[in-house]
């Protein structure tokens, strides 16, 4: 932190003893946090704190004292991706700004409105967007943007990885990623392992006035569980070049080639990229051959070590002292204020001043005790003390002790003027307060979504062979209530194919859903106009894009969101529910169960959501976890891009780990992104009764992706049979499926 302001950060983000989303980091306690906060604040800084977790329905109870120490030192803002943390956060503490992490996959324009709507003034979008969709999201989101320009990639979109978690059990979503991108793989047909998941560090320092004149706001360097001189000596680069552009905008901008050689050397993966601002996925971006860090220069370090890491900031005060015998003695020290437009001042007083029995203080000691500002980030400049024994001619006394609190007293209070400067009271919040009170029988009002809706179990599928297969199942069994078809498919077939089918019909929109090469708002407005006419009843929406998208268009169909919405506790539903337009109008009409829960805390979770409306709640029993949802494509990284980008196509390809583990990876090209399923299929067969025996879960889905039709069938069969009390032949091996998270739960 001392390095990175030392070298001209406006603000660092940092992470407390809980929350955060680097777990293993050395991680700031709550007393220096605390002091982190007075140190900003002195010098004109500000502190984001990562509270960038999702967090568990019985450990929620905790967040509220975790932050109180912390609102009241006046913290900037909290960077979050749990949505009961963002509302937590916007109703209990309004002085503290809040930031949507990257962790909230926010890809668009009509997600930014939402969370603006529902509290945050500041939104991080994904790593994976243009610098064109940023400047869309700035201009007509009206939203504060802040964008990485330096530091690690992650493959897939941040928010949305279950790769670590699913393999090992250590959550990106909790901060303990392992980064399994980093390690090797094979690709189907390639000679060898590589690092296809391993993409080079970002650098845009080349790039800074494109970014500017984009209106970002604020530039992110990721330098957490980095040294001290990484976070100084890129922060004096990108500072350097910042200033010199706003020194002359319309100069010739370039960057030398000593300083990018530093770059370099402080800690960057082999081969450094641009990111994404423009281009959507290349081969050029990814580290292929070693996912390793460069040597570091010693020499380089030493530097850096020598500017930015042997001292602190201090600023300069000055104080006058007044003690008068009879009088309570006073300390008033002034400092220039951190938006330059004059001076702050404090006074204190202590007890009244004693005439000297003895031998009278000297100005000179006094003077010494009021100098000592050691480890605040003050240091003292002009002094003016003012001695008057009322002509007793005996001097005075005061004990040391009490000058000495004089002294922290006065700097306490110039630290809290100093935190309070350019703050504003609770109107500087800017949400719209929708009910917060959430009536728990406004869903059963809901008459023509909710009346008749019984449970059983939906099935999705990915193919016309598994939506045949399906059909085909559900003639002979009347186990199914509903079937999610994938967008893509959606769009190719026509009415007369559901003919028979007589319960609910959901379209699955896309994991990610963008307004870049291939406008993906303008591909859910289609879906959605096309609703009725093939007889679906609603959505599965999947990412916050989408879901302002619909709230935008007052979609009143069946509106359910996917895991990927996570509601891991009651509070994240409350605040998701506040989006919701009234019984007449757009509603969220069911969640459904994150992945990343046990059993356990998914009958807690849904009890508490439970308690706060009467909605439903779906549970997955069965698919290939997506582990992996990425710009980045494999087949082009390894081999080539088939070129239907932007049509109505998708194929599947694969990778295989070290352990010889294959791994299915479907490359959607309508949308352009990959999702790289799990080995194994989680499958629960075994647990359904447990399952159903609390009665809380409305709809068990089953989710078919890489299935062939035949698999598709035998699965769907064997699942029907097992609900309607039939036991069924086995149709999974040993070895072949894997329960999940069902009893392990996440780190």
């Amino acid at each position: 932190m001392v390095g990175a302001f030392n070298a001209g950060a406006d603000a660092v983000y940092l992470g407390g003893s809980k929350f955060g989303a680097r777990a293993y980091a050395d991680n700031f306690d709550r007393d220096q946090v605390l002091d982190a906060i007075s140190y900003a604040h002195i010098h004109g800084k500000k502190i984001y704190m990562t509270v960038n977790t999702l967090i568990k329905q019985k450990e929620f109870g905790e967040l509220y004292d975790f932050m109180v120490p912390f609102a009241e030192k006046k913290l900037d803002g909290v960077i979050v991706q749990d949505y009961g943390v963002m509302r937590l956060i916007r109703d209990e503490f309004p002085d503290i700004e809040l930031h949507a992490s990257t962790q909230q996959t926010v890809t668009g324009v009509h997600g930014a409105k939402l969370l603006k709507d529902l509290g945050c003034v500041r939104v991080v979008p994904a790593r994976e967007l243009s610098l064109q969709e940023m400047a869309e999201i700035r201009r007509e989101a009206d939203i504060e943007v802040e964008a990485f320009i330096h530091g690690a990639m992650c493959y897939c979109y941040s928010g949305i990885c279950l790769f670590s978690s699913m393999v090992g059990g250590r959550s990106g979503n909790r901060g303990r990623c392992a980064q399994p991108c980093r390690l090797p793989y094979e690709y189907r047909g390639s000679r060898g392992e590589s690092y296809p998941l391993s993409l080079k560090d970002m650098s845009t320092i080349g790039i800074i006035p494109e970014l500017i004149e984009a209106g970002i706001d604020s530039f992110k360097i990721e330098g957490r569980m980095k040294k001290p001189e990484y976070s100084a000596g890129v922060t004096a680069l990108y500072r350097k070049y910042i200033d010199r552009y706003y020194a002359d905008p319309k100069a010739e901008f370039t960057v030398s080639k000593e300083d990018m050689e530093t770059l370099r050397a402080l800690y960057q993966r082999t081969g450094i990229s641009e990111g994404y601002y423009h281009k959507h996925n290349g081969r050029d971006m990814v580290t292929i051959s070693s996912p390793a860090y460069s040597a570091t220069s010693d020499s380089i370090l030493e530097d850096v070590r020598q500017k930015y890491l042997t001292s602190t900031l201090k600023k300069e005060i000055t104080m006058k002292c007044d003690l008068k015998v009879g009088e309570k003695a006073a300390l008033t020290i002034a400092a220039p204020s951190n938006d330059g437009e004059g001076k702050l001042s404090a006074t204190v007083y202590g007890n009244p001043v004693q005439a000297a029995s003895k031998r009278p203080m000297a100005e000179a000691d006094i003077l010494k005790q009021l100098s000592k500002l050691g480890n605040t980030g003050f240091s003292a400049g002009r002094t003016e003390i003012n001695i008057d024994d009322n002509g007793a001619g005996t001097g005075i006394f005061m004990p040391v002790s009490e000058l000495n609190e004089l002294r922290r007293s006065a700097v306490s209070e110039m630290e809290i003027l100093l935190a309070c400067q350019g703050k504003k009271g609770t109107e500087s919040v800017r949400f719209t307060s929708y009910e917060t009170d959430i009536d728990r029988d406004y869903y059963s009002a809901h008459s023509n979504k909710n009346d008749g809706r019984t449970g059983g179990l939906s099935v999705s599928v990915m193919t016309r062979d598994q939506l045949k297969a399906v059909l085909s199942e559900c003639s002979s069994s009347d186990a199914v209530k509903r079937i999610y078809v994938d967008s893509n498919l959606f769009l190719e077939l026509d009415k007369s194919e559901f003919e028979g089918f007589k319960n609910e019909l959901i379209v699955m929109l896309p994991y990610v859903t963008r307004h870049e090469q291939f406008d993906g708002c303008m591909e859910v407005r289609r879906v959605v106009s096309e609703l009725e006419s093939k007889g679906f009843d609603g959505v599965l929406a999947r990412n916050l894009e989408q879901l302002g998208l619909i709230r935008e268009m007052n979609f009143i169909g069946m509106v359910i969101g996917d895991y990927s919405l996570y509601v891991w506790n009651s509070d994240a539903l409350k605040l998701l529910l506040n989006a919701n337009k009234g019984p007449d109008g757009f509603m969220i009409d069911e969640i459904t169960v994150p992945y990343e829960l046990t059993f356990r805390e998914a009958c807690d979770m849904t009890k508490a959501v439970k308690e706060v409306a009467d909605i439903d709640v779906s549970f997955n029993i069965y698919g290939h976890v997506p582990m992996m949802i990425s710009a980045g494509c494999i087949k082009k990284t390894t081999d080539k891009c088939s070129g239907k980008m932007g049509q109505l196509y998708s194929e599947t390809v694969s990778i295989t780990d070290r352990l010889g583990n294959v791994m299915p990876v479907t490359c959607n090209c309508r949308s352009c992104y990959n999702v790289i399923h799990n080995v194994h299929p989680t499958s629960l067969h075994k647990k359904l009764g447990d399952v159903r025996k609390p009665g809380l879960f409305g709809q068990l889905r089953i989710d078919f992706t890489v299935e062939s039709k035949e698999r598709t069938l035998e699965i769907l069969k064997y699942y029907t049979d097992l609900y309607n009390g039939r036991s069924g032949a086995e149709v999974f091996e040993n070895g072949s499926y894997t329960t999940g998270h069902f009893g392990r739960e996440v780190e």
